[in-house]
């Protein structure tokens, strides 16, 4: 079996698949992903703004279709947001295309 290295930052190459610790490690940033993504949806849904409305329901929808991982619905829910408003080059020119309820607040 193969393991190729990771694309990601800051990751060795070589992983000791006997490194516990680094295995504990990573498997505790994942929780505290999970912790922080579920923080971030309580707020979200915590907002009674009726123009955001849409977004909640969205929102709902994603933590439904991925019981116990908050994660992965606030990416999927981020990247559909994302698909519906286009590109966001941070511009106010591109957060007026996304409309009032979901540009930016600056």
């Amino acid at each position: 079996m193969s393991v190729e290295p990771s694309s990601l930052p800051g990751r060795p190459e070589h992983q000791d698949p006997d490194d516990l610790a680094g295995g504990a490690g990573r498997a505790a940033n994942a929780a505290g992903i999970r912790h922080q993504a579920a923080r971030i949806i309580e707020a979200v849904l915590a907002d009674t703004t009726p123009e955001h409305r849409r977004a909640r329901e969205l929102l709902r929808q994603q933590v439904a279709a991925h019981p116990g991982r908050p994660d992965l619905a606030l990416v999927e829910h981020l990247a559909a947001l994302k698909a519906v408003a286009g590109p966001f080059d941070g511009s106010v020119k591109a957060a007026n295309r996304l409309g009032p309820e979901r540009a930016p607040r600056v």
